[in-house]
C-alpha cells in the first residue's frame, strides 16, 4: 500500500439556474436524507459506468461530497516484474470477490451555491450529470430539473486585450462535453462547436467497451483562432478577433482550462489567470486521493476566498 502527496487543482465554482443561485448544498441534503446507504446512491450513467458517493459529512455548515465510479466486471492489466523473455504477453487480473476496480474520484465542498471541486478521474460535467440523476431517483423532481456549475471571474483582462490587440486565441472543449446531445450544451464553446460534438456523441452510441467511454473524459479537442499576418490584418478581422477575445473572458460558461489569448504584444492570458482557482498538496494512498485531506485543503481555500471578499453572491 502506497502513500504520498499529489498537487491538484481546486476550482471555485458557483451552483446556478439560469440567472439566479441554486442552493445545491440544501438539495443534496435532501437526496442524502432519501439515499442513507452507498448503495442507495449508485447511479449508472451509460456504457456500465457507476457513481456513486464514496464518503458524506457536514461540518462547519458545509456538505463534504466524495464521488467514486467503477465499471462492474472489469479487470486490471498485469505483468510480472523481473520476466527473462524478450516480450511478456499482459495478464489481467479480476478484483477480489464481492469487489470492483475503482475507476476515478472527485471531491466538492459544498455551501449554498458555493462549490470547491477537485477532480481525480471524475470530470466536473459528470459529477453535475450525476447530482442530477440523483436528484431524480430520490424523487426531486423540481431540483433535478438542471442547474450548472459555473466558474467564477477573478480579474478583469479586458482592457488589457483593449489596449493592446488579440493575436490569437486557443480554445480546448472536453471531448465528453462535446458528446453531449445538444440541448445538453451549455456553454458557447459546446455549441459552436456542435458539429463536432455530434460526432462524437455518435461514436458514443455505438458499442464502446467502458474504457472506450471513459476515455472521452481524457480527450481534450484543440482550436485556434489566429490572425493573417497579425497587425497587418484587414481591420475588420482584428476587431473580429478581439470579440471572441472578450467573449471568451466574460462569459461564465466557458469550461475550465480551456483557453489562452495571446495579445498582439505577445502576453498570455490563461484560464488560470482570470478564473478563481488554486493547486493544492493532498495526501495520497494507492491510486487514490485521501477524501479528508481533500476536504481540509477544499475548506481552506473557501475559507480564504471568504476573507478576501472574493465568494460571488
Amino acid at each position: 500500500m502506497s502513500s504520498g502527496k499529489a498537487t491538484k487543482t481546486l476550482y471555485y465554482l458557483r451552483a446556478r439556474r439560469g440567472d439566479l443561485p441554486f442552493d445545491l448544498q440544501a438539495v443534496v441534503a435532501k437526496a442524502r436524507g432519501k439515499k442513507r446507504d452507498v448503495a442507495a446512491t449508485e447511479v449508472e450513467l451509460g456504457g456500465g459506468d457507476i457513481v456513486r458517493i464514496q464518503h458524506y459529512s457536514v461540518q462547519a455548515g458545509r456538505v463534504r461530497l466524495h464521488l467514486s465510479r467503477f465499471v462492474p466486471g472489469v479487470q486490471a492489466s498485469t505483468l510480472q516484474p523481473g520476466v527473462k523473455t524478450p516480450e511478456e504477453d499482459e495478464g489481467a487480473q479480476a478484483p477480489p470477490r464481492g469487489r470492483e476496480f475503482k475507476d476515478g474520484d472527485c471531491f466538492l465542498l459544498i455551501k449554498g451555491h458555493h462549490v470547491i471541486y477537485c477532480g481525480h478521474g471524475i470530470s466536473k460535467s459528470k459529477a453535475t450529470l450525476y447530482l442530477l440523476q440523483l436528484f431524480r431517483e430520490a424523487t426531486l423532481h423540481d431540483e433535478a430539473s438542471g442547474f450548472d456549475l459555473v466558474p467564477a471571474s477573478a480579474i478583469d483582462k479586458l482592457q488589457l486585450i483593449n489596449d493592446h490587440g488579440v493575436k490569437s486565441i486557443q480554445l480546448a472543449a472536453s471531448a465528453f462535453d462535446l458528446s453531449l446531445p445538444a440541448k445538453n450544451r451549455k456553454n458557447w464553446v459546446s455549441k459552436a462547436f456542435g458539429k463536432i460534438g455530434d460526432e462524437l456523441s455518435a461514436l458514443t452510441q455505438q458499442d464502446q467497451t467502458p474504457a472506450e467511454q471513459k476515455a472521452l473524459e481524457d480527450l481534450i479537442v484543440n482550436v485556434e483562432v489566429k490572425l493573417d499576418g497579425n497587425t497587418r490584418a484587414v481591420r475588420r478581422s482584428q476587431e473580429f478577433i478581439k470579440k471572441l477575445a472578450s467573449t471568451v473572458l466574460e462569459d461564465e460558461e466557458t469550461p475550465l482550462s480551456e483557453f489562452v489569448i495571446v495579445t498582439q504584444d505577445g502576453e498570455h492570458i490563461t484560464s488560470s489567470a482570470v478564473r478563481l482557482q488554486t493547486r493544492a498538496s493532498v495526501e495520497t494512498k494507492d491510486n487514490s486521493l485521501g477524501h479528508t485531506s481533500a476536504w481540509n485543503e477544499m475548506g481552506a481555500y473557501l475559507d480564504q476566498l471568504g476573507q478576501a471578499n472574493l465568494l460571488e453572491q
